[in-house]
């Protein structure tokens, strides 16, 4: 994976939910006009509708996982899978990203010759366990370039290209449309089949990136287009992904839904990735939001109907290179629920943590990651946020709040500090007691003064 830098029903409509936000942070939407030529290919069959998850709803699909290639902390050993475990839950999402299932991976060396045994171990171990699958299409092998020179090996990358295929013309690429073909009927010698266990298609990772990318967005739609029509045919309610974008790339999303627009729209959902660091300076998930996913949920806003297309994060870490935190425990492991929250209450179909057993499931890091991230699933899903998360300010510190009521039906609130120091809080009337992140419960009076920081505290009702 290689990064730069810069770069589920809430009873809150979708405009009430978008017009906050755009006061609250006071963001304007990017935009971004691209030079189209017209594109031939007529847009695909559509889709019947897919499971759009409800704004503001939690469920397990809420939680996602990246597992990566080639270390045994992340899920794809030398020896086969090792299938992540962790104190509570699992992630309701396995995003296949860097785990040997790309298309220069599959069909490295000429036309037509596939090698599914990574996909099969994929789709064996899957078949086992409850877990709704994301693919990923990237990397164009490299006998099919127009561009030998970019054929190379990056460190995390399978030998493929960022350029174009050779055969792309503006009614698609045969060889991309044969392995999608390919890739979407195969089953796997034990029986278990793709279009059975895969629904969800993030259609290119980070386009926006040269290190993925090198054509120009016209092309990546003409070969995506008629992809998405062959998927749509052939796998019972698919959903598909736009191509992703990175955190600072509000102009190419801009482009890429005027593509779709003027062209034929293919995708159901907006995806992004934006992870908790900026320029390589520590940052603060409530300040990244501003910049990255809020920024982003304005852009959709001022852009109808897809301000009410559903969205993900489907890629996120601390950091991009090292998926470290530069903070204290305390406030890293508060950290990895507050992106969670932010995500959730504001409608975030899914988030999704590359590298998620190095950084959270096997206590490499911090084992209080995981017990965070556990309680953060047992305490949310099942229930809904009733609006999404904002602040006040007031002696030099940020309250955070998130109106939330818990699948049992009982009123909550979470709240926290980004102050690692932290912040004096009054607890409003009607709450009882608080669930902090290990689990514990404290009772707690109306008018009472507790300490809140930087990780949140959920009270009750």
């Amino acid at each position: 994976m290689l990064k730069c830098v810069n770069r589920a029903g809430s009873n809150v409509s979708s405009a009430a939910r978008i017009l906050p936000l755009m006061l609250l942070l006071f963001l304007l939407a990017c935009g971004g006009s691209p030079s189209s030529s017209h594109i031939s290919p007529p847009p695909p069959p559509p889709a019947g509708p897919p499971p759009t998850p409800r704004p503001g709803f939690v469920s397990a699909f809420s939680f996602g996982m990246q597992c990566g290639i080639g270390t045994v902390a992340n899920c794809k050993g030398n020896t086969g899978i090792n299938w992540p475990t962790t104190q509570g839950q699992q992630p309701g999402v396995l995003r296949l990203h860097d785990t040997g299932t790309s298309w220069a991976s599959l069909e490295p060396t000429v036309a037509g010759s596939y090698q599914w045994g990574v996909l099969d171990e994929w789709l064996d171990t899957i078949e086992m366990h409850s877990v709704a699958v994301i693919q990923v299409f990237s990397w164009v092998p490299c006998w099919d370039t127009v561009d030998t020179s970019t054929c190379t090996k990056p460190t995390v990358s399978p030998n493929g290209t960022n350029s174009p295929p050779s055969d792309l013309t503006a009614s698609g690429s045969p060889t991309f449309n044969d392995f999608v073909t390919a890739f979407i009927t195969h089953c796997s010698p034990a029986g278990n089949c793709v279009s059975k266990y895969i629904k969800y298609y993030e259609m290119w990772n980070e386009w926006d990136l040269a290190a993925h990318w090198t054509g120009t967005a016209d092309q990546l739609y003409q070969m995506l287009a008629p992809a998405a029509g062959i998927i749509r045919q052939n796998v019972p309610q698919a959903v598909i992904l736009t191509p992703s974008v990175t955190a600072s790339a509000q102009s190419e999303l801009q482009a890429w839904l005027n593509l779709e627009n003027a062209n034929g729209r293919i995708s159901d959902w907006v995806d992004w990735h934006a992870y908790l660091i900026d320029n390589s300076l520590p940052i603060t998930p409530e300040d990244k939001w501003t910049v990255s996913s809020g920024a982003f949920l304005s852009l959709l806003a001022a852009n109808p109907p897809w301000d009410k297309a559903p969205w993900a994060n489907t890629e996120t870490n601390f950091d991009p290179m090292t998926f470290a935190c530069s903070y204290t425990a305390d406030d890293c492991t508060g950290q990895i629920v507050r992106w969670q929250i932010l995500h959730d209450s504001w409608g975030a179909s899914t988030l999704d943590w590359y590298k998620w057993n190095q950084t959270i499931g096997s206590n490499l890091q911090n084992p209080q990651y995981e017990t965070a991230y556990s309680n953060a699933m047992q305490y949310t899903v099942g229930g809904h946020y009733t609006a999404a998360a904002s602040f006040t300010a007031a002696n030099g510190a940020s309250t955070w709040t998130a109106p939330f009521v818990e699948a049992n039906g009982t009123s909550a609130l979470w709240v926290w500090t980004p102050k690692e120091s932290g912040t004096p809080y009054t607890v409003p009337s009607g709450y009882v007691d608080y669930l902090d992140l290990t689990g514990a419960k404290t009772s707690v009076t109306a008018g009472q003064t507790i300490n809140i920081g930087p990780e949140p505290f959920l009270l009750e009702q």
